[in-house]
């Protein structure tokens, strides 16, 4: 398969697309079928075509692009949608409210937006919203436009919808005019900036569902460009398994109903037209509940490897005590730096700290930590192996090369990890819920239901200081985090009943 790592590469980097190794075999029979439409004679001579044509490139995503969807999919979702935000904006907004379904597919979501909306408000909400759908597949685009479903997009009884269809004599179902005409479906592809005029300015984004396909760094991005488009005060929704996952410090996290989603709070400025002018800066992370951060900070080891010993003991005494304590405040700078994000002047005096004392653990520990989360898969591995080499049973290593593994989508060695860190620490809520993740992204939904709910006891009765990791970004109370185990609970219930 390694004929395939150019078109992988030349996939992410044009549209995110990461492809699993259960999912090559599309990849390679898509290209083949490229191949064979083109004449062309093989692997090299069709890279070399499709890197340079845009059109060849959509073909080819046309082909590789699985598209899963169904009306009214997460219900709950569309729940708080009209019963909560709708009434709060609808007494707000002095223009229309703007909704996109990002990652939109045939069109069932978008559509499920808007029957919604009439269910609760009656046809006339038609004229304070507008919904936008898109997808970078050109094809189901076109199938979202035609808006006739098969059985396929309903999973449900519900008999609401019903009243918006209308049989045709190939028994599939098309969607009325007053829908079908009141959602505006564009190709376009998330990763790419800028975004066309009319997708800018949104006040909710349903993002579900979508973000699977892309790595972690792709994820981030995309998510940063979404909430780029999403105006003060606005939301976005993910999947209930995709929301832990965004919590990345770039908007906050609120919960209605048991139902997680994404809220830009930023305070405006305002010209004298009252329209938005420019934002103030966001609140400061000091506004918010004690982070895991601050609470592993207080817990951090602080006892520096031992020093060489002076000739005199009383010298000998106030060295130690002073190299001690220079060691103790370079440690807290750096942990303070990378609580700050100023990750590259953290490792700096991190690595200030172990050219002094190249045992001292808790430094590795932290350089290893801020190394993940700038994505550097191949450093982290390298910072936890010197970890290892010292102490083979370090919580942290185990727990952090478990967490590379996890987004190089390398399951066995990332179950090897998680597990052994719960052989060290079996209180270890943060390993039984990337367990939990592991397995359901696997299809084990006992053995995800099972971690999840290990996890939710222990947060319920110890709270949140055993995830294990001397800097963990991890904005969340554990009000949320026992909020969002038992949604993930359901939801698998839910799932595993349906199956």
């Amino acid at each position: 398969m390694n004929i395939l790592m150019p078109f992988r590469t030349l996939i992410k980097e044009k549209c995110g697309v990461t492809f699993k190794s259960d999912a090559l075999h599309l990849l390679e029979a898509s290209i083949n079928k490229r191949i064979s439409a083109t004449n062309l004679s093989g692997h090299e001579e069709y890279l070399k075509m499709v890197s340079g044509d845009e059109e060849e490139l959509h073909r080819l995503i046309d082909l590789i692009t699985i598209n899963e969807t169904y009306f009214l999919r997460e219900r709950q979702h569309f729940g708080v949608l009209c019963d909560t935000l709708m009434p709060e904006m609808l007494g707000k907004a002095s223009g229309k409210i703007r909704i996109l379904s990002a990652g939109c597919s045939t069109g069932e979501e978008a559509y499920s937006i808007l029957i919604s909306l009439i269910e609760k408000y009656g046809a006339g909400i038609k004229s304070r919203i507008e919904i936008y759908g898109v997808d970078i597949d050109r094809n189901v685009i076109k199938t979202a436009k035609e808006a006739v479903y098969g059985n396929n997009s309903f999973r449900s009884d519900e008999p609401m919808l019903m009243k918006y269809f209308e049989r045709r004599k190939d028994k599939r179902y098309g969607l009325v005019p007053m829908i079908r005409e009141g959602v505006d479906f564009r190709v376009g592809n998330l990763l790419r900036l800028p975004y066309p005029e009319a997708l800018r300015d949104m006040d909710i984004i349903f993002y579900r569902n979508v973000s699977i396909y892309f790595d972690r760094d792709v994820q981030k991005l995309i998510f940063q460009n979404l909430s780029n488009i999403l105006n003060p005060e606005g939301y976005i929704f993910l999947s209930s398994t995709e929301t832990y996952y965004h919590n990345v410090g770039i908007l906050s996290l609120k919960e209605y109903n048991n139902v997680f989603l994404y809220h830009k709070k930023i305070e405006m400025e305002f010209d004298d037209r009252r329209k938005y002018k420019k934002p103030l800066l966001p609140p400061q992370p000091s506004s918010s509940p004690p982070s895991l951060l601050a609470i592993t900070a207080q817990k951090a080891e602080r006892s520096p490897p031992p020093v060489a010993r002076p000739k005199s003991a009383i010298a000998e005494e106030r060295a130690i005590a002073g190299e001690r304590r220079d060691a103790r405040v370079i440690f807290d700078e750096a942990l303070a730096d990378a609580m700050q994000k100023k990750y590259r002047q953290s490792i700096a005096k991190v690595d200030a700290l172990l050219a002094v004392y190249p045992d001292f653990l808790k430094a590795y520990a932290l350089k290893a930590s801020v190394l993940v989360n700038l994505q550097e898969l191949e450093a982290t591995r390298e910072v936890c192996g010197k970890i290892l080499a010292q102490d083979e049973w370090n919580l942290e290593a185990h727990l952090l090369l478990g967490i590379v593994a996890k987004i190089s989508e390398e399951h066995d060695e990332a179950l090897r990890m998680f597990k052994g860190a719960l052989y060290i620490n079996a209180t270890c809520w943060l390993a039984h819920f990337y367990l939990a993740d592991i397995y359901f992204s696997l299809h084990d939904v006992l053995g995800a239901q099972r971690e999840y709910g290990i996890a939710l006891k222990l947060l319920e009765t110890r709270g949140i200081e055993d995830h294990g990791l001397t800097y963990f970004p991890l904005s969340f109370p554990v009000e949320q985090l026992i909020h969002l185990c038992r949604h993930n609970i359901e939801n698998i219930r839910s799932l595993h009943k349906k199956g």
